[in-house]
């Protein structure tokens, strides 16, 4: 599948909705899983340092008490929210996450970044939230990894070996794979992340098509020629 032929990504209509939670969070109507979704649109609004438990409350229409309950404390309630965004991002590329990527092929890695502008179009709370620990210096994400290393695998490993499978198959150049996922990932986490603020750089009476610019700036840049 080339770039043109995807669809353009409509950031700003982007719907946030539920997906697939941890497995105890799982039942949309549980109270652990309207805290996991209350929180994260707080996180995203305020990061962890701003974010206030009383608001998260709030949102979900649970008492304080609730939340302590489900999670123990402010940063239990963030590592879980840190720790759903990873899985959601780890089922895009591992077979044991859920995984629907092709095992083999030439554009496999064409296709895990198509997923990758999927999950940040439906989810864009998820880049609010990884900007924010990102600029926070990531002391969180060092955390949940350190736990939880599996999760780092899962991702960035499979991502550069999908890059590097590419690379060796004549799909990309043969850029530094481990600067290619971090480049790409950021770009894409970045734009969906200043989605309110576009507006002041473009002409608000022509449409922008963010997938499909992405995807050709992206592959005109990394596709081998």
């Amino acid at each position: 599948m080339l770039a043109h032929e995807f669809a353009p990504l409509e950031i700003f209509a982007a719907p946030i909705t539920m997906r697939s939670l941890p497995s105890t969070l799982r039942k949309p109507e549980s109270s652990a899983a309207r805290i996991l979704d209350g929180a994260s649109d707080e996180f995203a609004a305020a990061g962890f340092a701003g974010a206030r438990i009383e608001r998260i409350a709030r949102r979900t229409r649970l008492n304080v008490r609730m939340i302590y309950y489900h999670f123990g404390s402010k940063r239990g309630v963030y590592r879980a929210v840190l720790e759903n965004i990873y899985e959601q991002m780890s089922a895009i590329l591992h077979p044991q996450a859920g995984s629907r990527l092709p095992p083999s092929g030439p554009t496999r890695a064409i296709e895990a970044l198509n997923r990758y502008f999927d999950l940040m179009t439906e989810e864009p709370r998820f880049a609010d939230i990884l900007v924010r620990e990102l600029l926070d210096g990531a002391r969180h994400l060092k955390v949940l990894w350190k736990e939880r290393p599996e999760l780092f695998r899962q991702i960035h490993y499979h991502a550069r070996q999908l890059v590097e499978a590419a690379v060796v198959g004549g799909e990309l150049a043969p850029f530094d794979p481990q600067m290619t996922v971090l480049s790409v990932t950021s770009i894409v986490c970045f734009f969906t992340a200043v989605r309110h603020s576009q507006a002041l750089f473009l002409d608000s009476d022509k449409a922008h098509p963010w997938k499909q610019h992405l995807m050709h700036l992206i592959l005109d840049g990394l596709r081998k020629r």
